[in-house]
């Protein structure tokens, strides 16, 4: 099947609200628990760059 641009430009925007929503979360709990706003910001930064790096992969394997 052959996807046009807007198709794998709409699933990169997703991708990265996905991994957007998860590292907010992940900052969170982070916080919450206890730990300082460096350590939320480190949490949310590490969550934000390996589900990014997941979803692009997953994205690639599928769109190419």
């Amino acid at each position: 099947m052959h996807w046009n641009l807007r198709t794998r430009v709409l699933l990169v925007v997703v991708a990265v609200l996905l991994s957007l929503t998860a590292s907010l979360s992940a900052a969170l709990l982070a916080y919450v628990t206890g730990g300082g706003g460096l350590q939320a910001v480190a949490w949310g930064a590490g969550t934000f760059v390996g589900s990014m790096t997941l979803a692009l992969g997953v994205l690639t394997i599928l769109l190419f």
